[in-house]
């Protein structure tokens, strides 16, 4: 008799786990009709309380059920968890809204804009913190976003390498803003990259902003550059590595690999020596204009004034220089790099060059010949 009360006890509890989880989906199911392709909310309590029911029910019942049943339901609890933790600690900082992903699946996020506060409450138990890296540029945004307090202290530490084995070039005369894209600043950006690589033999890699841009120039070049490889868009870790290692010291002829700022080629690799004596940046490597992007927007904008810094230039600032820095990884290293855009050149990324690229030239298809010619004649 026992057992088959504790039977039907189970078969109740489970319809009341499905129950709750019923519940969840109508909650979700009214913001998504409420929702066309965006949508930002006040607040998710409706669903956060279908939610915490379904936690409280599966911690109730958890131990009776069995290890299939808790494997298929154990991740969906944790998931549960971990967002009702975060929507109880919300604050200003968090921003809760409504889209589509691009299967078209609905998704409720809740959206830290601001990190510092969370990280405040990490960093407040430690005796020390040292947060570095080669790009923390602008450091005062760094240390604002990641909790730095005033009189905390902020190192600019100089660079070790010698910046005369390093040729730092801006092609003035392209642009690869939204409104000049086509086909003949595709034209130029692909003559800038024959004459910046046939000047001296060896392995280059060309950082694109995009893999449409990429694709697009790749094919106007054609066949007058042999040597092209291109990044994928979906690469396992095996292939990466093939990839990594085609970039062989002194090579009987030119490799330019074609990459995507931001992606796994743009930071983390270290090709020293002749593995790598080039690097193309096309573009200012500005983040796509997007739902989420201009949430970040707005919400600077009204808290700093400083809404376009904060949620694109800082951003894609900060894949130029990680894009950049692959050329000069030891004291030893020779490299040219070639930023692709006249914005380069205006105050507003001037600001934001780090403090050893000081040494910037101004060039244009003919011009930057000359200096590759004369630089490659010194090593």
């Amino acid at each position: 008799i026992k057992r088959r009360r504790d039977r039907w006890k189970i078969e109740a509890e489970k319809d009341r786990l499905a129950g709750t989880l019923e519940s969840c989906n109508k909650a979700l199911l009214a913001m998504k009709r409420e929702c066309d392709d965006f949508e930002v909310w006040e607040d998710c309590d409706k669903f956060a309380a279908a939610l915490s029911r379904f936690v409280g029910v599966y911690e109730d019942i958890s131990k009776d059920l069995n290890a299939e049943e808790n494997e298929a339901i154990r991740d969906l609890y944790f998931d549960a968890r971990h967002f009702l933790d975060m929507h109880e600690g919300m604050d200003g900082d968090y921003t809760i809204y409504t889209d589509f992903t691009g299967d078209r699946k609905f998704r409720l996020r809740l959206q830290c804009m601001e990190p510092r506060r969370n990280l405040e409450t990490y960093l407040m138990y430690s005796v020390s913190s040292i947060f570095f890296s080669a790009t923390l540029i602008p450091v005062r945004y760094y240390m604002e976003q990641l909790g730095g307090r005033e009189d905390d202290y902020a190192v600019y530490a100089d660079s070790p390498f010698d910046t005369k084995r390093r040729l730092l070039m801006v092609g003035t005369d392209v642009s690869t803003k939204y409104t000049r894209r086509g086909e003949d600043e595709y034209a130029k950006i692909a003559r800038y990259i024959t004459e910046f690589t046939q000047a001296k033999k060896g392995n280059y890699i060309v950082f694109f902003p995009s893999y449409r841009l990429m694709e697009d120039v790749r094919e106007l070049i054609g066949d007058g550059m042999p040597g092209i490889v291109m990044q994928e868009r979906t690469m396992r870790e095996e292939q990466k590595e093939e990839f990594l290692d085609a970039f062989a010291e002194a090579p009987d002829e030119s490799r330019v690999a074609f990459c995507v700022m931001g992606g796994i080629f743009a930071e983390g690799i270290d090709l020293q020596g002749d593995r790598l004596i080039g690097v193309v940046v096309v573009g200012t490597g500005l983040p796509m204009v997007c739902n989420e992007r201009e949430l970040f927007r707005g919400y600077f904008d009204e808290k700093k004034h400083m809404g376009f810094e904060y949620s694109y230039l800082y951003s894609g600032m900060n894949k130029v220089m990680q894009a950049a820095g692959r050329v000069i990884r030891t004291a030893d290293d020779v490299g040219a790099i070639l930023l692709l855009d006249e914005r380069f050149t205006t105050r507003q990324y001037l600001e934001l060059f780090p403090r050893e690229w000081a040494d910037w030239e101004r060039v244009n298809i003919e011009s930057m010949g000359r200096k590759l010619t004369e630089f490659w004649g010194k090593y």
